[in-house]
């Protein structure tokens, strides 16, 4: 089958990442990272089904104060449920773009649409104080250049510094002007185990499909090293559709 349609059979909320759950160690580690502490106000943007940051970000870190904002009440009562017994935990029901963000000193934002994204920039640059902290996975929010990494998670800083363009981010986040196949592979490989929740029976298909995935998009970002599709890449995507039944041959000819 070709991709779209392997797709299509997967549940609409794994696609949207409406119902990922966040590990608390990989929590733990974002919230090391942005050094949170007592003095602190959170905020989790989206926060989906994952009450562990607030719960977390409370009882371990001792923020001032967690707000989760999401845009899906059912969501919300749900985390009610698990928080009720702390104080100073707050849930809002709203679109993250639009809510006040000015109290807040360390945000986690996770969203993959740009058009979100680009809307929550120009927010955190006129909204939040020097000082404040944007925690993001894998990349960050608009053209912004990290100034901590701890692959996948990266952390901007205000004053934020800014890319010209995706190679400057993409020199900055990975120390390198282009991504080539093992860089692909390593970068699928780390951000899979960051999370610790593949079964080992699914783990090297889905690391050689999002390696797959990440070199298909350096090359059509302009960003990939090779000029020519590598043998590994040409050799992997026989593995996908010989055992696998995914056809990925539409991208090697685009």
């Amino acid at each position: 089958m070709k991709i779209n349609e392997f797709v299509s059979t997967l549940p609409s909320n794994i696609i949207s990442g409406d119902r990922v759950v966040i590990p608390d160690d990989f929590i733990r580690r974002m919230f090391i990272l942005s050094n949170l502490n007592e003095g602190d106000v959170f905020y989790h943007l989206g926060i989906g089904n994952n009450p562990s940051t607030l719960i977390i970000a409370k009882n371990e870190f001792r923020v001032k104060k967690a707000v989760g904002i999401d845009i899906d009440p059912a969501v919300l009562d749900e985390i009610s449920n698990k928080t009720r017994s702390l104080d100073d935990i707050f849930l809002v029901v709203g679109d993250a773009t639009k809510y006040p963000l000015t109290e807040a000193s360390v945000i986690f934002s996770w969203f993959t649409d740009d058009r979100i994204n680009s809307t929550l920039a120009n927010k955190f640059e006129s909204e939040l104080g020097t000082g404040s902290k944007i925690l993001s996975i894998w990349s960050p929010p608009a053209l912004y250049l990290p100034n901590k990494i701890d692959f996948p998670i990266l952390l901007c800083e205000k004053p934020f510094k800014f890319g010209n363009n995706v190679e400057d981010q993409l020199k900055s986040i990975y120390k390198s002007d282009c991504i080539d196949f093992t860089a692909s592979w390593n970068l699928a490989d780390k951000y899979i185990k960051s999370f610790g929740t593949v079964d080992n029976a699914y783990y090297r298909f889905l690391v050689i499909l999002h390696s797959l995935i990440i070199w298909f998009n350096a090359r059509d970002l302009g960003i990939a090293c090779e000029e020519d599709i590598p043998p590994p890449v040409k050799s992997y995507v026989e593995i996908m559709r010989y055992f696998f039944n995914i056809d990925l041959s539409e991208f090697l000819f685009k």
